[in-house]
């Protein structure tokens, strides 16, 4: 067969002399962007320190006038925290696991642990092939073999800062998500429920159309993969550099307090408009894109957060009433051009690639000017 597997094992310095070499190229085109956090990177080096076990790395190799080059179709995190600390990119945290080793650079470490370092053990499975290969879809293998949880259900298993754990707890605590369909026992189990909740607060936090792909989604976690207790208080404190280095975005227990005020004040509208004539729970068949509309009109349009609930959900019940009916029109080949030209516009971009953000925001848009007219 013209491809070829060799499993082995590398010490870390060998990917070191590559490096130095430049033989190993972190960057092949069928890489993913890398979202490792401050937090991850401190995890692996705790890894590599304690002499706990990782995943294999997949090299792939591939002949060249120069020489072998290895090109990493998985491990491209791992490999860059280490040759990252290596080339003193990479400070390790004041609270490391091991005491002696806090707040130090590569540079600024005992000998003995430089030999720890090197010597740490890596399964390395090299692949290459005689004949031409789709490494992207080797890449794809890669991963999907790996990865028998879904995006979520991962997520939960990676971070365990601020955003995934406000986000749970939303779930769990707020009745409401279940009752309008966003939760149920199914999307539970897959924490589907979780990931929407989330998208929600990302929204906020953003304040922009975010939430796709799924890619993106993993960026936006790590940006707030933080513990709550070490934020600093305001803005004031942002200037503490050694104290915020681990800190990802400008954020504070002030702009946190501001967050969850309006959260919680969008989250209620929701509620009392459910409460006044169930206008979200009876249209729930497309409940997530319908509800992110929603949600995004309350968040970006101050008049309507601020509406009275009760006029809001009456003027919300006939425009989806009437989408719904632009549906069924469609269907039955009938024409839609005496229904609300919002409501058109909304139908129009519901369909197809509903979930990119240019049709995002032509619906929250149409739906903005029908709930405030």
């Amino acid at each position: 067969m013209a491809f070829h597997r060799n499993p082995n094992q590398q010490d870390l310095s060998w990917f070191v002399d590559m490096q130095t070499q430049k033989r190993l190229e972190l960057d092949p085109p069928y890489q993913r962007k890398s979202v490792w956090t401050y937090k991850d990177k401190q995890f692996f080096l705790d890894t590599i320190f304690n002499n706990y076990p990782c995943p294999a790395v997949y090299l792939q190799k591939e002949n060249t006038a120069k020489g072998p080059l290895y090109n990493v179709v998985d491990g491209k995190q791992r490999l860059s925290t280490v040759l990252d600390f290596y080339a003193g990119k990479l400070r390790i945290g004041k609270d490391f696991s091991v005491p002696r080793l806090r707040g130090k650079k590569f540079a600024d470490i005992h000998d003995d642990d430089k030999s720890h370092f090197y010597n740490y053990i890596f399964m390395v499975e090299q692949i290459r092939s005689e004949t031409e290969v789709d490494w992207g879809e080797v890449f794809q293998r890669v991963n999907k073999n790996q990865k028998k949880l879904g995006d979520q259900e991962l997520r939960h298993a990676r971070f365990d800062g601020w955003l995934i754990n406000r986000a749970e707890k939303e779930a769990d605590r707020e009745a409401f998500w279940r009752n309008v369909g966003v939760s149920s026992s199914a999307k539970s189990a897959r924490m589907k429920d979780v990931e929407f909740i989330s998208i929600l607060m990302l929204v906020l936090l953003e304040e922009d159309y975010v939430g796709f792909p799924q890619s993106h989604i993993d960026e936006l976690y790590a940006k707030y993969d933080f513990e709550e207790d070490q934020l600093p208080e305001n803005e004031v404190g942002l200037e503490d550099t050694d104290a915020c280095e681990w800190l990802e975005v400008d954020f504070t227990k002030e702009k946190l307090g501001h967050f969850e005020d309006k959260f919680a004040k969008a989250r209620d509208l929701l509620k009392s408009m459910e409460d006044t004539n169930n206008c979200i729970s009876k249209h729930k068949r497309r409940i997530t894109n319908d509800l992110y509309s929603l949600w995004a009109a309350i968040v970006f349009e101050e008049t309507i957060i601020n509406s009275d609930p009760d006029l809001l959900a009456v003027k919300y019940n006939e425009f989806i009433s009437g989408v719904y009916l632009a549906y069924k029109k469609v269907k039955n080949d009938e024409t839609i051009k005496d229904l609300d030209q919002n409501v058109q516009v909304y139908f129009y971009n519901s369909t197809g690639a509903a979930t990119e953000v240019e049709l995002r925001k032509k619906r929250t848009k149409a739906l903005i000017a029908f709930l405030t007219k």
